[in-house]
């Protein structure tokens, strides 16, 4: 065994998992960030002082914050994947796909 199979045959495994389940993360991230939008905005809503108000307005905007990070990042790591594979295969000399 080359040093390039060993390479691959640890790396094949991680990238089938990626590629895999990236879908199934962006649903499952998208649908629990919007359940957890919705009942942020009803605490907002709901808000009976200003303290309270502000409290929660500032939990909102950064749930917002996060959920909108989350979402690009696994965004980003499924549009790279490919261009990665393309230079995994040119730096080890195998065939990813």
């Amino acid at each position: 065994m080359t040093d390039s199979n060993a390479y691959y045959n640890l790396v094949l495994p991680i990238l089938n998992l990626v590629n895999g389940y990236t879908g199934t993360l962006l649903l499952i991230v998208s649908s629990l960030g919007a359940i957890q939008c919705i009942f942020l905005s009803i605490r907002y809503a709901k808000a009976q002082d200003a303290d309270e108000m502000e409290h929660a307005k500032r939990s909102l905007k950064e749930f917002i914050i996060g959920f909108l990070l989350i979402f690009i990042l696994i965004v980003a790591m499924r549009t790279g994947m490919p261009g990665l594979c393309k230079w995994m295969t040119e730096n080890a000399k195998v065939s990813v796909y």
